[in-house]
């Protein structure tokens, strides 16, 4: 546990990485992939090229979003214990069912009528986007109680830019939306997590920096 209180902001910033360049090195070995319409999950389904190697991927990348936990928990508990519990809720929520969940279970592309695995699939990612939504509204309230004035400004701007980039992502789920067609939802989906990775990924090099600080003194 020493060791995750120790290196988390890290193994935060190995994961968010680890997350963006997922869809551009497996779309290398995927034959006409394309990064703007297709989702990330297509790696995952039945015909992909890439299956396994997806599927072991974002499991890991699952694993160290909750490996990440202790460190915040640690990093904010002072701050307010009830947002730093409720914090490392919405990221193991996102860890579980974003990551974990969908590589655990596959979306099929042959099963015309309704597939469980296909519910769990799209419900357990879904509560895993809300919940980074949730952490990055905690985030603000915690960095408000700390008064530190530039995580203040630039979490708001970052959430409203990833709440409108997600309903981009979920027009085609939305029934009546779903007729204006938008297009490039792949683009739309890359977008929305590196918006909702931000906040986190600014808190460990916040995290970090102060850490590095209280070293030097």
């Amino acid at each position: 546990m020493k060791f995750l209180k120790t290196y988390g902001f890290h193994l935060m910033v190995l994961a968010v990485i680890s997350e963006l360049t997922l869809p551009f090195v497996l779309g290398a070995f995927y034959p006409d992939y394309s990064q703007l319409s297709m989702l990330i999950s297509s790696f995952g389904e039945d015909k992909s090229p890439v299956r396994m190697a997806f599927k072991v991927w974002v499991i890991i990348d699952g694993l160290l979003f909750l490996m990440t936990i202790p460190a915040f928990f640690q990093r904010f508990k002072t701050t307010s214990a009830f947002l730093a519990k409720a914090l490392a809720v919405t990221l193991a929520i996102f860890g579980i069912g974003d990551c974990i969940i969908t590589g655990l279970f596959d979306r099929s592309t042959e099963y015309s009528g309704v597939n469980i695995e296909d519910l769990i699939h799209d419900y357990a990612s879904g509560a895993g986007f809300i919940a980074l939504l949730i952490g990055t509204a905690l985030l603000f309230k915690l960095y408000s109680l700390e008064e530190k004035h530039f995580m203040v400004t630039i979490i708001p701007i970052i959430f409203v830019i990833s709440c409108v980039l997600m309903l981009l992502f979920a027009l085609p789920k939305i029934p009546i939306i779903d007729q204006l067609h938008v297009p490039y939802r792949g683009l739309w989906q890359r977008a929305n997590l590196f918006f909702l990775y931000l906040p986190f990924l600014l808190a460990a090099i916040e995290s970090l920096s102060t850490q590095k600080e209280g070293h030097q003194k």
